[in-house]
């Protein structure tokens, strides 16, 4: 039987910056979710100390990887997006009081990538496009980051198979 190694790099490339790049047109409110846990998953790239499968450790990789990787605008609302957006869209399927929706919904113009997440009299809005690229400026920073020989970024994160040859 042949199994194949995927490295957590790997992994962020495939599946958080091209696979979930594919679904948003097909499911932007899915594609909310699947951002969801690449970002919880992204604080736990950060994580030196612990490896992947923690427990107990969601809302901090979550909150570290907005907070550091994410632009400065989104750190104010780290915890607002952990508690709703995450949790709500993991455990109810709904994004709490955070109101999700795509670019073709917005034809005025109001919610625009400088002012994104769009904050305005107390309501908060994300648009999954340019939630969507900053997810991958996100990505592409931990794919940039060096990381020590023992460090579980340079071990095997899955393996699949098997893999057919022929």
């Amino acid at each position: 039987m042949i199994t194949k190694d995927i490295y957590p790099k790997d992994f962020i490339k495939k599946h958080f910056i091209e696979e979930i790049g594919k679904i948003i047109p097909i499911s932007p409110y899915l594609s909310f979710l699947l951002i969801c846990g690449g970002i919880e998953f992204l604080g736990k790239c950060l994580d030196s100390k612990n490896d992947f499968c923690k427990s107990k450790l969601s809302e901090k990789h979550f909150e570290d990887a907005i907070v550091k990787l994410f632009p400065k605008r989104y750190s104010k609302l780290s915890n607002k997006l952990y508690l709703e957006l995450r949790c709500g869209m993991v455990h109810m399927s709904g994004p709490g009081t955070i109101a999700v929706t795509q670019i073709g919904n917005d034809p005025c113009g109001k919610l625009q990538y400088k002012k994104h997440p769009h904050i305005e009299n107390g309501n908060n809005a994300l648009v999954i496009e340019y939630f969507y690229f900053d997810f991958v400026e996100a990505c592409k920073k931990i794919l940039s980051m060096k990381f020590s020989a023992n460090d579980k970024m340079n071990a095997v994160y899955l393996q699949v198979g098997p893999i057919e040859t022929s």
